[in-house]
């Protein structure tokens, strides 16, 4: 046990470097070609799950579970000092948050259907769902801007269809916990076995990755380039469809649960009690000062 924890010091040590540039020092840390600075968003009283950015806005929405065992959708607006909790009717319950950025409609799955955040009020209106289903994951097609969502204990995948609130069941991926499609039409997902796959476009079966046990709990989302990007534990991993091992792209230290790509190419992540920002490296000036807002949570 002693030896797997020096090594995983010694993995974690090898990827951060200190930089100096005008008397100033900062640490940097490298994740996947690059290297990136990160800087603290929020603390919270929990640990968030589910999180997304709003591109327009900047504003951050997660569901955020607390220590009394209770969760609640929550909303940590651009520039704010913290996080507060978007009331919700009490007979339902948000689940996941979906980011529709053609439409700039913000989604809320609940376990009675899809409400939607009401950006004059500023708060989630549920007077008329859509659906009643338990919706568990919501995700959007870069490609064609097409909504999909997974339901109820089984994990169901569904897809919208001609921007109607008809779905139709979407058989390449049946059911998953986690799933993201690129911009090539691969499917990238967590089964309900608890395995990773990727279907790609080109093939007639899916491919199951290997190299990871599925007692893991495994984020998936894609990156601004693109790529499937799945977090475990501490790790990130790069997902293609032309290997069955996932590449290691980088390891910060702490059980990552939650993360989303910003329109600014920063990766943003949540663990227990804080959501962090990591910017990538300037290198004309490695170490700028930390955002106003957040300095002083």
């Amino acid at each position: 046990m002693k030896r797997c924890t020096l090594a995983l010091l010694i993995i974690i040590a090898a990827s951060r470097q200190t930089v100096t540039t005008n008397g100033n020092s900062c640490e940097t840390i490298k994740i996947g070609a690059n290297f990136y600075r990160r800087h603290l968003v929020a603390t919270v009283d929990g640990y968030p799950t589910g999180l997304v950015v709003d591109p327009r806005t900047e504003n951050m929405f997660f569901v955020l579970h607390k220590r009394n065992y209770t969760r609640g959708v929550h909303l940590l607006r651009h520039g704010a000092l913290g996080v507060h909790e978007l009331p919700i009717s009490d007979d339902l319950t948000g689940q996941c948050i979906g980011v529709d950025v053609a439409n700039n409609i913000i989604y809320i799955g609940t376990n009675q259907g899809l409400a939607v955040y009401d950006h004059a009020k500023g708060e989630i209106a549920v007077e008329r769902p859509i659906g009643d289903d338990d919706v568990r994951k919501i995700f959007f097609d870069r490609s064609d801007g097409v909504m999909y969502i997974t339901t109820g204990p089984q994990h169901e995948v569904f897809r919208f269809v001609n921007g109607s609130a008809a779905v139709k069941r979407f058989e390449r991926v049946p059911k998953a916990y986690n799933f993201v499609l690129d911009s090539k039409g691969n499917a990238f997902y967590e089964y309900v076995d608890g395995r990773l796959y990727f279907f790609a476009a080109d093939l007639f079966e899916p491919v199951q990755y290997k190299g990871l046990t599925r007692e893991l709990k495994y984020i998936l989302q894609l990156s601004n380039n693109d790529e499937a990007i799945v977090a475990v534990k501490g790790s990130l991993y790069r997902l293609t469809t032309t290997k069955i091992f996932p590449t290691k792209i980088g390891q910060l230290g702490f059980k990552i649960t939650a993360m989303t790509f910003d329109q600014r190419n920063n990766i943003v992540v949540g663990t227990k009690g804080k959501i962090y920002r990591y910017k990538p490296v300037d290198n004309s000036d490695p170490c700028p000062p930390d955002d106003y807002f957040m300095s002083s949570i």
